[in-house]
């Protein structure tokens, strides 16, 4: 179980690098009345992550079968090319190549179309109530990769319901730290938070992929190893 945990945690970490979240929790910082706002952005997206969590976790459960076998655990083969491909795309991510690409599609997005606008999520958060705030946090915390990737390890576990729930909700305690941190800030020195949420947001826009690649290719080394170790 404790393994469990630690791949959750880790997982949960890749996807809390997720620059639109920061950017969000910036604006929220910058409008009056910062943590009420914080708090129903926070109970919005996590409400909406834990449902659609469980609703992923009962497909992925009914649908054990296609995944390989009956049995709660996967063939090796599936975590080490798991593994091998989590690798592959750390290696992508930490060398540079993916913030290059993603700098020529921004140079060539830029000259064609003009500065790139706000998101839809940042444009209403700059106008939003606690209700609004809430509802783009469920609209932009829906299942991504990382959470996928939990619920998938979680699906085929063999853990019980309640162990289930707990990894879930670790998984997303964990995904929002980027928010908690910053609302926590907020209760004890309100006037630092929102300048280190800045600074925080500007190291992230400069190296959030390299870090993305480093959990990614922990992740990875995680599950080849489980591969391997299944396979002798």
């Amino acid at each position: 179980m404790l393994a469990a945990m630690a791949q959750i945690i880790l997982l949960g970490l890749g996807a809390a690098v997720f620059p639109l979240l920061l950017a969000c929790v910036a604006i929220l910082l910058s409008r009056p009345h910062p943590r009420t706002l914080m708090l129903a952005f926070w109970l919005g997206g996590m409400t909406m992550s834990i449902l659609a969590g469980l609703i992923v976790l009962d497909a992925f459960k009914s649908g054990n079968d296609v995944l390989g076998n009956s049995s709660s655990n996967p063939h090796p083969w599936v975590s080490i090319a798991g593994g091998l491909v989590a690798l592959a795309l750390a290696w992508f991510l930490w060398s540079g190549r993916a913030a290059t690409r993603l700098a020529a599609r921004k140079a060539r997005r830029t000259a064609e179309e003009g500065p790139p606008q706000p998101s839809w999520a940042e444009q209403r958060l700059n106008r939003a109530g606690p209700a609004l705030a809430a509802t783009v946090g469920a609209v932009i915390n829906l299942p991504g990769p990382f959470y996928l990737l939990a619920l998938g390890d979680i699906a085929k576990g063999g853990y019980s319901g309640a162990q289930q729930l707990g990894l879930i909700l670790l998984f997303n305690v964990t995904m929002f730290l980027l928010l908690e941190v910053p609302l926590l800030g907020y209760l004890v020195r309100p006037e630092r938070t929102a300048v280190r949420v800045a600074e925080l947001s500007r190291w992230l826009n400069a190296n959030g992929l390299r870090v993305m690649g480093a959990l990614v290719g922990l992740a990875g080394v995680s599950l080849l190893a489980q591969g391997i170790v299944a396979a002798l």
